[in-house]
């Protein structure tokens, strides 16, 4: 049997509540927890510019090596590296720098955490294999013929 902790109002809460509930307002009400539910993740912290830049500059020198095209997007909050294909410029991955495990991350745009940034050449890899696939689609000339 699972163990529960229950929220209980105070006195002056539970009087607030009753009141609240004759009048026709919503009111709050407890909720069981489970003792084993895990807290909320904290939000990554992003790194500053000039780590980030020097991160993502390391990662687009081996993506141009691989034959990927990069471009380095220094404007707005967080700096990101874009990655496509040189043939398909509109199906690519934005990849930005996370502090998270006590290292930095290259984490993609869908939040997928690649590798810690000391793994250039693995995260690299890891990029070509999300992408790879979406390329071959938009190549695939009989794709909407076969419907």
């Amino acid at each position: 049997m699972a163990r529960y902790r229950f929220l209980q109002p105070s006195p002056e809460e539970a009087a607030r509540e009753s009141a609240a509930s004759q009048g026709g307002a919503e009111v709050a009400r407890s909720v069981w927890l489970p003792l084993y539910a895990p807290p909320a993740l904290p939000l990554p912290t992003y790194s500053g510019p000039w780590r980030a830049r020097w991160h993502l500059t390391r990662l687009s020198l081996v993506m141009r090596r691989k034959g990927w095209k990069t471009e380095l997007r220094i404007t707005g909050p967080r700096r990101l590296l874009r990655i496509y294909a040189k043939c398909t410029p509109t199906v690519g991955e934005s990849v930005s720098v996370a502090w998270g495990n006590g290292a930095w991350w290259y984490q993609s745009s869908t939040g997928l955490w690649l590798t810690s940034c000391r793994e250039v050449e693995l995260a690299a890899d890891k990029l070509a294999i999300l992408l790879t696939p979406w390329v071959a689609a938009a190549f695939d000339l009989l794709r909407d013929e076969q419907r």
